[in-house]
C-alpha cells in the first residue's frame, strides 16, 4: 500500500522545528522520570505488594528470613512472569525498591520510544505534536491503582500495534521478527495486554478490508497469538484451579460511574469534592489548540482511519464490557488508558505550527509538573507508615486492619483502597513474616503454603480479638474507630503512633495457626 494510504511521509518538517520538537521530548522525558526517583515510595495502591513479592521472591531461600513456614514461590517463563523475572534478574545487583524504579523509568523511556516512531503518523513537513500528550496520559488511573505488570505493557502494545502497518505493506524475515518479539513481551507481561492487542489488531484490519493481501498479513500474527491465548487460558483454568479466591461472575458497573473513572485523567485524578480546576483548565486549553490551531491532514487518510478505529474500538470497550468478568475485576476499565495512549497518537494527523506546538509542549510541561505535585504528596502520605513499621520484629505475623484506605489528595471513592497495601512494606523493609492479604490469583509467582489458613475478618469492622487478633504478633491499624482502640487495651500494648497508623502488639500468647 502506497501513496494516499500510507502512514509514511517522505517529506521533513524544518530543521529548526526538528530541534523544538526533541527538545520538548528530552525535556518531558526528564520531569517524568523525576517523580519515580524523587519520591521514596511510588503512589501505587498495588505497588507495595508487587515489591514485596519481588523481594520474596530474590530472599525466598535467605536462611534468616521465615518465608518457607507461610510461603511457597513458582516463577518460571510463562504470562504475567516477565516483571517478576526482571525484578529478581535486577535485585542481585541493585535493592529491590531500586530495580523497581528502574523498571518505571523503562516504562518512561518505551513512551519517548513510541513518541519517536510517531513521527510517521504525522502529515509532511509537520511533527507528531499530539504525541506529546502520552507523558501526561503515563500517570493515568492504572498508575495510581498500582497494576506494574500491565501498565508497562501499553507503550509496548501501541508499538505493536504500529508496527503491524509494515505488516500490511509486505513481509520480511526482520519485520517478522520484531513483531513477534512485541508480541512474544505482551504474553509475558501481561495476557490482558495481549488479549487487546488481538482485538484492535483485527479491527485495524478492517481498514484495509479492500486489499485481502495486507489485510490477511495484518490478521496472521493476531490468529497465531490467538490460538496461544486460548491454549494457555484453558491449561491455566483447568478444572479446580481457581485462579483467585473470589467466585466466578459477571457484573457491571454503572454507566454513570465508568464515565466518572475515565475523566479522572482530566481532573487531576479527583471529581467527587470537587476536581483541580487547573488541571481541567489546561485539558480545555489542548482541547481548543487542537480544535482551532490544528489544520487536519488530508494525506494518509487509510492509515488516520486505523487509529480512529484503534480509539473507538478501545472506547467502545471501555464503555460496554463489564467491570468483573470471571475472577478478574477492572476489565473494563484497565481500557482507559488504551483510549488515551489511541487518541494522542490520532491527534498526530493534525498539523500544528511550531509556535503552536511550542505552546501544546508548555501546557503538557503545566500538566506534567500539577502531577508530580500530586504524586508527591500521596507519596509523603504514604511515608507516615515508615516508623509503625519499623517498630516491629522481623519474621512477625501482622494483621492489618484499614478501616480508612483512601488518600487525601486523589479522588477518595474511585481509590478508596489507595493505602491498603502498605502493610507489605512492613515484610519489604523489616522482613519475613507474613500477612492474611496476599493476591489470591493462581497467575502470582507467591502462594501460601498449602493448607496454611490466616485468620482474617471480611471486613474490619468485623474483627474479633478471639477469632482473628490472637493468632498474630502485631496489628498494624489505620483510621479505626475509638472503640477499637479501646478494645485492644487488654491484649495489646499500642507500640507506636504516626499519621493514620497505629501499631499494636499482642501481649498475650499467640494462638498457634
Amino acid at each position: 500500500m502506497t501513496g494516499e494510504n500510507s502512514l509514511i511521509s517522505n517529506e521533513t518538517p524544518p530543521r529548526r522545528d526538528n530541534i523544538l520538537f526533541s527538545i520538548s521530548l528530552f525535556v518531558l522525558t526528564a520531569v517524568s522520570l523525576w517523580p519515580i526517583w524523587a519520591n521514596r515510595f511510588l503512589p501505587m495502591q498495588d505497588y507495595p505488594q508487587h515489591l514485596f513479592l519481588a523481594h520474596l521472591l530474590s530472599t525466598y531461600d535467605t536462611p534468616s528470613f521465615n518465608w518457607k513456614e507461610f510461603y511457597r514461590v513458582d516463577l518460571g517463563v510463562r504470562p504475567y512472569m516477565l516483571w517478576y523475572l526482571a525484578m529478581n534478574r535486577l535485585a542481585c545487583v541493585v535493592d529491590v525498591e531500586s530495580a523497581g524504579k528502574l523498571l518505571f523509568s523503562l516504562y518512561i523511556l518505551l513512551i519517548t520510544a513510541l513518541t519517536m516512531v510517531a513521527r510517521r503518523l504525522s502529515p509532511k513537513e509537520s511533527l507528531p505534536w499530539g504525541a506529546l500528550l502520552l507523558y501526561p496520559f503515563a500517570f493515568n488511573q492504572m498508575y495510581y491503582m498500582g497494576f506494574a505488570n500491565y501498565l508497562i505493557s501499553l507503550p509496548i502494545l501501541f508499538l505493536a500495534l504500529l508496527d503491524i502497518d509494515h505488516l500490511a505493506h509486505g513481509v520480511s524475515v526482520g519485520g517478522i521478527m520484531r513483531h513477534g518479539l512485541y508480541c512474544l513481551l505482551l504474553f509475558l507481561i501481561h495476557p490482558y495486554s495481549l488479549l487487546v492487542y488481538i482485538v484492535l489488531t483485527a479491527a485495524s484490519a478492517f481498514c484495509f478490508r479492500q486489499d485481502w493481501g495486507a489485510c490477511r498479513r495484518m490478521l496472521l500474527p493476531a490468529l497465531a497469538m490467538s490460538m496461544i491465548f486460548t491454549l494457555w487460558y484453558f491449561v491455566q483454568h483447568e478444572a479446580g484451579s481457581a485462579p483467585t479466591g473470589q467466585p466466578w461472575q459477571i457484573s457491571w458497573w454503572p454507566l454513570n460511574g465508568t464515565i466518572t473513572y475515565y475523566l479522572l485523567q482530566f481532573t487531576a485524578m479527583r471529581l467527587h469534592g470537587g476536581p483541580d480546576w487547573l488541571a481541567v483548565g489546561l485539558w480545555s486549553s489542548i482541547a481548543l489548540l487542537f480544535t482551532f490551531a490544528g489544520e487536519r491532514a488530508t494525506r494518509g487518510d487509510a492509515g488516520r482511519r486505523r487509529l480512529l478505529v484503534l480509539y473507538l474500538t478501545s472506547l467502545a470497550g471501555f464503555l460496554v464490557l463489564p467491570f468483573w468478568v470471571g475472577c478478574y475485576s477492572y476489565f473494563n476499565l484497565r481500557l482507559a488508558p488504551v483510549t488515551y495512549f489511541a487518541f494522542a497518537l490520532l491527534l498526530c494527523g493534525v498539523r500544528l505550527s511550531s509556535r503552536t506546538g511550542i505552546f501544546l509542549a508548555l501546557a503538557v510541561l503545566a500538566l506534567l509538573l500539577e502531577s508530580l505535585q500530586t504524586q508527591r504528596v500521596v507519596a509523603r502520605e504514604t511515608e507516615t507508615i515508615l516508623p509503625v513499621i519499623s517498630a516491629a520484629r522481623k519474621n512477625s505475623l501482622i494483621l492489618p486492619l484499614i478501616f480508612d484506605a483512601s488518600s487525601t489528595v486523589i479522588d477518595p471513592v474511585l481509590f478508596y483502597e489507595h493505602h491498603a497495601h502498605e502493610a507489605d512494606y512492613y515484610h519489604l523493609l523489616v522482613g519475613g513474616g507474613a500477612n492474611p492479604t496476599l493476591f489470591p490469583n493462581a497467575m502470582m509467582p507467591v502462594r501460601y503454603r498449602s493448607g496454611l489458613r490466616l485468620p482474617y475478618p471480611d471486613r474490619p469492622e468485623n474483627f474479633s480479638w478471639r477469632e482473628h487478633g490472637r493468632y498474630y504478633d502485631y496489628l498494624l491499624v489505620r483510621k479505626a474507630p475509638p472503640e477499637l482502640y479501646r478494645s485492644l487495651v487488654p491484649p495489646c500494648n499500642l507500640i507506636v503512633s504516626s499519621g493514620p497508623w497505629r501499631l499494636f502488639q499482642n501481649m498475650t500468647e499467640r494462638k498457634p495457626l
